[in-house]
């Protein structure tokens, strides 16, 4: 469970930092080369994968498929908006996952960015996850000194999922 857990959060870490897109051809290929992602057919994925997908998301188009470490991963549009859902060999949703506009943040989630990342700027692009039940916003902040991954629950509460420290530039400039 923890590994299935670990490709969610890899995947929040991708999807916060580049364009949320339903094409694999347009992921980065160095994040789903290092995590062993490949590309499947629809056929691949199997009927109870399909048939599940087919029933939640009746709307969607533009389907395509990877699998990572047991999941299936489908993108796809629906009501013109992005989204990814994780389904296990069995069928069963695992996550799904949109991208949205930091504005539309949860009121909680916007205050505790205020009060405790005041001095950082905020990237505009944010990922939603609800994995079993449990919705998690995954936002990235960055100030002089890093850039850091946070995962937010609806009612405010803030963990750091990766923090990158910048370089400091030295030397001078002729």
């Amino acid at each position: 469970m923890k590994k299935l857990t670990a490709a969610i959060a890899a995947l929040a870490l991708y999807f916060s930092a580049s364009a949320f897109s339903p094409k694999p051809e347009n992921e980065s290929p160095a994040f789903f080369n290092a995590t062993g992602s490949k590309v499947v057919t629809a056929e691949k994925v199997g009927k109870l994968i399909s048939s599940a997908f087919n029933e939640k998301f009746a709307t969607a188009s533009e389907v395509s498929w990877k699998e990572n470490q047991g999941l299936y991963f489908g993108y796809f549009k629906q009501a013109n908006q992005d989204l990814m859902a994780a389904y296990t060999p069995e069928g069963e949703l695992y996550a799904v996952a949109r991208q949205l506009d930091a504005k539309e943040l949860p009121e909680a989630i916007s205050t505790t960015l205020a009060e405790q990342f005041g001095d950082c700027s905020v990237n505009t692009s944010v990922t939603e996850i609800d994995m079993e039940g449990e919705t998690a916003y995954y936002v990235t902040v960055e100030n002089k000194k890093s850039s850091r991954l946070l995962k937010f629950l609806p009612g405010g509460s803030v963990e750091v999922v990766k923090k990158i420290k910048k370089k400091a530039l030295t030397g001078t400039v002729s």
